[in-house]
């Protein structure tokens, strides 16, 4: 069972199982989606969730302070190196 993450800028899809981090994805992937700190305190990673929001882990309290940090504030807005996938039979749209 798995969840098809799109990345939009990349024109990227793939079908990956549930457990699986944003940031994982998109580095065996090869997407240009860049990272910076790859812990959730730097901000570099900030994607758009276009749809799909439900099949991802809820928001961690460090990526709110990192969202307040960067004055981002679309409830789509989230960090790649902090989500993962918690649910199958799914679609996630990325955009950066």
């Amino acid at each position: 069972m798995t969840t098809r993450v799109e990345i939009v800028n990349d024109f990227l899809a793939i079908n990956v199982k549930p457990g699986k981090t944003i940031q994982d994805i998109v580095e065996a992937s090869g997407s240009a989606l860049p990272f910076g700190c790859r812990d959730g305190e730097c901000g570099t990673c900030v994607v758009m969730i276009e749809s799909g929001m439900e099949f991802l882990s809820p928001m961690t309290e460090k990526e709110k302070i990192v969202m307040k940090t960067v004055s981002e504030t679309s409830p789509k807005a989230r960090l790649a190196c902090q989500m993962k996938i918690i649910e199958p039979n799914g679609h996630i749209r990325i955009k950066y």
